[in-house]
Order: C-alpha cells, then sequence, then structure tokens
C-alpha cells in the first residue's frame, strides 16, 4: 500500500483514534520530519494524547537550537479541522512569542506539511510535566499559588490587543461577532445537545430554556475582545517540583484559542484544572480582578456557558449534583464563591 493509500486511513474515526498516537506507525514520519529541518531523531515517544498526534522526538545531544536534547513534532491532518488547527497554533505561536507574559509557551523551530492533507510543527520541548500527572503532589499552598499565577497572566493575556488569524478553527478576530455567533448557535441547541448526552437529570433539563441568558448579558460588548486559551486543563500546563514546590514552566496547546471573554475560558480552568475546587476559584478570581460586568449574576452567567460549551463535561462534573433541585442551585454549588 503506498503512503497516499495509507493516509487516507485516517480519514476513518475508528482507525484514527486507534492509531494517531501508535509510535511504531508514526516513527518513521517524525524522523522524516526531524531530518528535513537538520534534528538528528534517535528516538520517539508518545505525548499525552490530545486531538492530534504528537510525539517526543529525542535528537542525541542536545544544540543550539533546542538545548534540551528533544523535539516536539505534532501532527495536523483532514479530521478535526486539522488545517484549521494548524494555522491557529502557528499563528498564536509567533504572536505569543513577541508578548511580555509571565508564562511561557513552546516557541515553533520549523514547520510544513507532509503530504497532500497533513501539516506539522516542531516546538521547542519545555523540560516538564503536565500538572495532570502529579496533581496529588502538589500541597494546598501549591494549588492556591497556581490559581493566583494564572490569574495574573490570564489577566496580562486578556488585556492584549486583539488577534486576527483569518483561516482558522475557531473565531479569531478583533471583533465580537464571531463568539457571539457561537453563544447564540450554542445557546439555540443547548437542550438537545443535553438532551442527546444525558449528563443532567430531567427536571434540570426542563430549566435550560428558562435559565440559560441571552448573549447580551454574557458578553460585555463596550469591551475590547481579547484571546482566549479555552482549553485550560490540568493537562496544558506544565512545570516541575522544585526544593519540594511547584514550579510553572510553560501553557501548551493553544489549538482551541478563539476571541472570547472570562467566562468560556473558566469551564475548562475551574472544572478541569482546578477540579471544581471553589477556594482555588476565588484565589484566581482575586489575582485576575472579575470586571463588574461579571460580577452581577456570576454563578449563573460562569454555569451558562457550561451548559453551552460545545463539549459536554466530563461525568464527575454533573454527578455529584443529580439531586440540585434547580440550575440556580447547581450554579451555586459549582460556582458560588
Amino acid at each position: 500500500m503506498d503512503e497516499a493509500a495509507v493516509f487516507n486511513l485516517f480519514s476513518d474515526r475508528s482507525y484514527y483514534s486507534s492509531h494517531f498516537m501508535d509510535v511504531g506507525w508514526w516513527n518513521p514520519f517524525v524522523h522524516r520530519v526531524c531530518q528535513q529541518h537538520g534534528f538528528a531523531c534517535t528516538e520517539v515517544n508518545a505525548c499525552l494524547p490530545g486531538t492530534y498526534p504528537t510525539f517526543l522526538a529525542g535528537l542525541g545531544e542536545a544544540g543550539l537550537q533546542q538545548p534540551t536534547g528533544h523535539v516536539v513534532v505534532k501532527f495536523f491532518g483532514p479530521l478535526f479541522n486539522g488545517e484549521e488547527a494548524f494555522l491557529a497554533e502557528h499563528g498564536i505561536a509567533n504572536w505569543l512569542a513577541d508578548q511580555s507574559l509571565p508564562i511561557h509557551s513552546p516557541c515553533i523551530l520549523a514547520e510544513g506539511q507532509l503530504n497532500q492533507d497533513w501539516w506539522y510543527l516542531i516546538y521547542e520541548h519545555i523540560p516538564g510535566e503536565s500538572i495532570s500527572q502529579v496533581r496529588a503532589g502538589l500541597s494546598p499552598g501549591d494549588w492556591r499559588s497556581v490559581a493566583a499565577q494564572l490569574g495574573e497572566y490570564l489577566s496580562k493575556l486578556h488585556s492584549l490587543p486583539p488577534l486576527h488569524l483569518p483561516g482558522t478553527v475557531y473565531s479569531i478576530e478583533p471583533g465580537w461577532n464571531g463568539y457571539a455567533s457561537f453563544l447564540r448557535e450554542q445557546r439555540s441547541h443547548c437542550h438537545a445537545n443535553h438532551q442527546e448526552w444525558g449528563d443532567l437529570p430531567q427536571h434540570l433539563l426542563d430549566q435550560i430554556g428558562a435559565f440559560v441568558l441571552p448573549v447580551e448579558q454574557l458578553i460585555d460588548f463596550t469591551g475590547t475582545p481579547h484571546l482566549i486559551h479555552a482549553d485550560l486543563t490540568a493537562d496544558h500546563l506544565l512545570g516541575g517540583f522544585v526544593n519540594g514546590g511547584w514550579q510553572t514552566l510553560a501553557i501548551i496547546d493553544w489549538g482551541d484559542a478563539r476571541t472570547g471573554n472570562l467566562l468560556y475560558e473558566l469551564v475548562a480552568l475551574h472544572l478541569d484544572m482546578f477540579a471544581g475546587d471553589k477556594t482555588l476559584l476565588k484565589c484566581f478570581l482575586e489575582s485576575y480582578g472579575l470586571p463588574e460586568f461579571l460580577r452581577v449574576n456570576f454563578p449563573q452567567k460562569a454555569l451558562c456557558m457550561v451548559l453551552m460549551h460545545q463539549f459536554p463535561m466530563p461525568l464527575q462534573v454533573y454527578a455529584p449534583h443529580q439531586e440540585a433541585t434547580s440550575l440556580q442551585e447547581l450554579a451555586e454549588r459549582l460556582f458560588g464563591i
């Protein structure tokens, strides 16, 4: 079977899910793209699974271009809007390199096209672990420091001038139109989505129409649009332990970034990164400086964004609250600070 036919197999989602992180399958392609850009790849290991095939390539020895002796190779194919995600990650990484932010994001060392349908990026390697891998090893003080640090970081990120990246999978533009249209579309399908997902008890499902606020109450249209990461899960914060305490090193994976506001950013940040810990949420918001527009009915506004999110939540988000009598009670349980 020729190479084009082999890659065509990846148009099938079941084949993709079985092989997208298969080191044996991708090994020759990682070696190929590394060689094309002057990296002498000696070994290939899988990174944490996400949406796209991503691998850690060992270089045998460090060099001026990559002092850790490793690079990260990420491939983007036709499934899951791969070309648009490639454009987003490429554009955002280059933009971030010119910003003065308190947390680093990996720089792009090389990029290219593997074939007609596949693109790739080669990133610098950050020698750390995701906080999800060592969650239990962090002390309560470590977690409060992480929350405060992320508050400072996102406050600065969200204060930067709006970015414009045409052709990306999500709307990254200097205006609110794309984000507002997305939320209106999500709102119109909110009840149907949760009915299909089966994640809410019937009495809460029945309240969605009356509970979910109109977009005009979720976006401050007088404010300046800004970039949000939109997927700040624990997998995407890298760091390590120094003298027994956690040290943050980098934020990775900007493929879901879009123009938006803090409410959408909080979905992954609070429910995944902070595991729903409202003490950490409060610490984060104090560091961030919650705008007055969002202070009014904050729990309801935050839950609206969770309910309208494009992806279903993990089971552990709603499961402990099945006995909540109303969505407003659920909002207070999850976001009441």
